[in-house]
């Protein structure tokens, strides 16, 4: 069960890997528009202490989460209740996962990837 988790958690990371531009006063929690709040809530507690890059991807997701079904923002806000519900290892080892997948070539990367979608 931790370790499908962990590959759920993976595919995450994975499935959002378009580079999103923010401005950069909008990367402290507090400067944040509420509707960006409130779709990025369950990450507000750690939000503050994220590295910049996951930041901004995250504001991407916000940005296109109102045009999303009700299906993918459902699925969208179970991911970061998991996430958030991780403790600090279990973050790393996703974390470290995730960069052995970064260095697979993109054809297996794609079937990871479609795998993932498919579940």
């Amino acid at each position: 069960m931790a370790g499908y988790r962990l590959i759920t958690l993976c595919g995450i990371f994975f499935f959002f890997t378009t580079e999103v531009l923010a401005d950069s006063h909008q990367l402290d929690w507090k400067d944040l528009t509420n509707q960006q709040q409130e779709i990025l809530g369950p990450l507000a507690e750690d939000w503050n202490v994220m590295k910049l890059e996951r930041k901004k991807k995250w504001l991407g997701i916000a940005k296109r989460y109102p045009k999303m079904s009700l299906k993918e923002q459902h699925r969208i806000q179970s991911q970061m209740q998991s996430w958030h519900a991780l403790t600090s290892e279990q973050r790393k080892q996703v974390r470290e996962i995730y960069k052995k997948m970064e260095q697979l070539p993109a054809q297996k990367r794609q079937e990871i990837k479609q795998r993932w979608q498919d579940n």
